[in-house]
């Protein structure tokens, strides 16, 4: 395998976006709630490099990812557009599907949280 191949087989980008109908610093307390971000993310240790308010978070990330993760909010009609991106390389140890094992548990997390913000959630559910 020339050493192209494996740095492209390593590479992780990942991006995603979700409209929630609530306002972006609702959305922006669950980034702040570190409970809630070590169960969407445990494969990660996420460690803040830009603090963006209401418009976000980007993180610098080791473990299973190594390289940075943002979530952009962006004010859009009556809610909020949730943009995911990941960026970066598999850590040493790192599942060969480690994005697709990401997005799944990124999509179930942002969802959980969709349908409780906008008072779809079950009584008893979770926010992951």
């Amino acid at each position: 395998m020339r050493e192209t191949d494996r740095v492209r087989d390593d590479r992780v980008d990942i991006v995603d976006e979700t409209f929630i109908v609530a306002p972006p610093a609702v959305v922006r307390a669950c980034l702040d709630d570190s409970g809630w971000v070590a169960q969407v993310w445990p494969h990660l240790v996420p460690t803040v490099t830009r603090d963006r308010g209401a418009k976000g978070v980007r993180w610098a990330v080791t473990g299973q990812v190594v390289g940075e993760m943002e979530v952009w909010l962006e004010p859009f009609r009556d809610g909020v557009v949730v943009h995911h991106y990941v960026r970066g390389r598999r850590g040493a140890r790192a599942p060969r599907d480690v994005a697709t094992r990401h997005t799944l548990r990124w999509k179930r997390a942002v969802h959980s949280l969709k349908d409780r913000l906008e008072g779809r959630a079950s009584p008893g559910s979770r926010a992951l």
